[in-house]
């Protein structure tokens, strides 16, 4: 089946349908916007993703730039919808990959470093499960009253060991982010050149229908700059993300099918990492006439679904 512009499975006849099954031996599938939405599972979902494991034996990963949940609670929640995945190890996650990463760095000493974390307790939560020892994660850090930035620098920065033994920095969606954060996140940056920097996605805005509110990306912006340093990006577009499974030829991109909701983040995604795609219109994207305007922009999908529940039938 040859690739251009995004074709409309539902007009695949069944012998079409057959050769597009065989196309792939491996599925990555995006999770909010795709699979469900917050704690409801999009309907038709879970029935498309199970007869994909259990019927035509695909291998099936779920993967998310969602900081906000460990790797076993975005399993508990597939679970818990309905979703027939073998293991939490199917689940790929930037707080996972952040934990996993650092426990393979010859570089981190679990025994001695900690993770300065500018985020939710979620991360604080993955990291824990793996050994690692964080702080910041899930709380405030301003100025008290009366405070002024040459008293909070004087009062934290002083001592040299504030920064020695901190082994890494994460940032993620953090609704507490303050200025003392960014300043404590660039003193450990700049004091330990050693220090690894992460940022569990640089999604810059998250879109609602009526209003917009800073992601990931807007906050770690900011601390890149006064640090001077680039953080690596533990999520969806980055094909790093995948190293640990290809490494371990546990897939091959070139047999293997992104399911999201998202051109920029799950399409270009697949681009960058030599896979087919799959774009459902349960999030941004509600008709292909909206994919095609921004052909000029973002990469564009191999194939479209009005939503991923529309399969079963094609099945």
């Amino acid at each position: 089946m040859s690739r251009g512009s995004a074709i409309d499975l539902t007009g695949l006849s069944a012998v079409q349908v057959s050769e597009w099954l065989q196309s792939f031996d491996t599925v990555l599938c995006d999770g909010d916007g795709t699979i469900w939405q917050d704690d409801t599972a999009i309907a038709g979902a879970p029935e498309v993703v199970n007869a994909l494991q259990d019927r035509f034996g695909k291998k099936v990963y779920l993967i998310t730039n969602n900081g906000l949940k460990t790797r076993q609670e975005l399993f508990e929640r597939s679970q818990r919808l309905g979703f027939h995945l073998p293991s939490d190890r199917h689940i790929l996650s930037p707080t996972a990959a952040i934990a996993d990463y650092l426990v393979a760095s010859p570089q981190f000493d679990r025994a001695r470093h900690k993770v300065y974390v500018v985020g939710n307790a979620a991360i604080a939560r993955e990291l824990r499960q793996h050994g690692i020892d964080s702080f910041g994660a899930g709380g405030t850090d301003e100025l008290p009253p009366g405070d002024k930035w040459p008293d909070f620098v004087a009062r934290e920065f002083g001592n040299p060991e504030t920064a020695r033994d901190v082994g890494a920095v994460v940032v993620g969606w953090d609704e507490y982010f303050s200025y003392c954060k960014m300043a404590r996140a660039c003193h450990i940056l700049c004091s330990n050149p050693d220090a690894a920097f992460f940022v569990t996605n640089r999604d810059a805005v998250h879109k609602y229908p009526a209003f917009c509110i800073p992601g990931t990306g807007a906050f770690v912006s900011g601390i890149e700059a006064c640090s001077e340093r680039e953080a690596l990006e533990m999520g969806k577009p980055n094909p790093l993300v995948l190293e640990p499974l290809t490494k371990a030829e546990k897939l091959r991109t070139e047999r293997t099918l992104m399911i999201g909701d998202c051109l920029k983040i799950d399409v270009g995604f697949a681009s960058n990492c030599g896979m087919l795609s799959l774009l459902v219109g349960t999030g941004r994207y509600s008709n292909l006439s909206d994919v095609q305007r921004e052909k000029d922009k973002l990469a564009q999908p191999d194939f479209y679904l009005s939503r991923l529940g529309d399969l079963l039938t094609l099945l």
